[in-house]
């Protein structure tokens, strides 16, 4: 899309350049009775060049190759972890046996390298779990390069949790494998802490890593509401992720 509006500005700028050539070269020595005047020409053509020239330096240097997708969804506010960022919230699904919670985790890359992201967050204890018998939510996945896309992570809540709002400790580590590539979104997002990851085991869960034994270094913390009326157990709940765009 940056691309499309680049092209068409330059040639409008180019065609204002000509334009403006014909106006103070050409004009006043060859043409005579020019509507509505040749002084009308001169100025306008500056003022069009002006304008096309500000609105090109806008696009090539500050404009973002790809939109700020995640703001629609957190209205604004959102976490960041070396370049990918993220927000997590709690929904409610349809599922067999009755309604059943989850976080979804809403992310988007600000880089244009595919990055490799674990994500950890630890809720108070027994507030809720993804397996029976953990209690923290961890799991890792792809962002590929600008994009945006949901994991959703189904849980169950004790029912003397349900209907309260909680807090809930929440780190990530991020790595690109080949390059972070060029920046295709500006806005950060809040510095969120991160925890030693084995990135050749990073795709295997263990249950040290669903027990809380983690050391999370200067991990964020958020509040979260969870939901009446779901199911307060679960043997295994795997996650799910969700493409929803790509950069640009």
């Amino acid at each position: 899309m940056r691309e499309r509006r680049k092209t068409i500005l330059i040639t409008l700028a180019c065609l204002a350049l000509a334009w403006g050539l014909f106006a103070w070269i050409i004009a006043p020595d060859f043409v005579r009775g020019l509507r509505p005047s040749i002084r009308f020409h001169q100025y306008a053509s500056l003022g069009a060049l002006a304008l096309l020239g500000a609105a090109l330096v806008y696009v090539l240097r500050f404009q973002d190759d790809a939109a700020d997708q995640l703001s629609r969804v957190t209205i604004g506010h959102y976490f960041e972890r070396d370049g990918v960022c993220f927000w997590p919230l709690v929904r409610v699904q349809h599922a067999k046996g009755g309604e059943r919670a989850e976080i979804s985790l809403y992310y988007q890359g600000r880089y244009s390298g595919m990055a490799e992201v674990v994500f950890h967050l630890r809720p108070v204890e027994g507030a809720f779990f993804s397996h029976r018998g953990g209690r923290d939510i961890h799991f890792a996945f792809h962002c590929e390069g600008g994009g945006y896309g949901v994991v959703h992570q189904p849980i169950a809540v004790p029912v003397e949790y349900q209907g309260r709002t909680v807090d809930v400790q929440l780190a990530a580590a991020v790595r690109y494998p080949r390059a972070r590539g060029t920046q295709v979104r500006s806005k950060c997002g809040a510095p969120v802490g991160t925890f030693d990851v084995d990135w050749a085991l990073a795709y295997r869960q263990s249950r040290h890593e669903l027990c809380g034994e983690i050391e999370l270094v200067q991990p964020a913390t958020v509040r979260l509401t969870l939901p009446d009326g779901v199911q307060s157990d679960i043997l295994r709940g795997e996650f799910v992720q969700e493409t929803l765009a790509a950069a640009g």
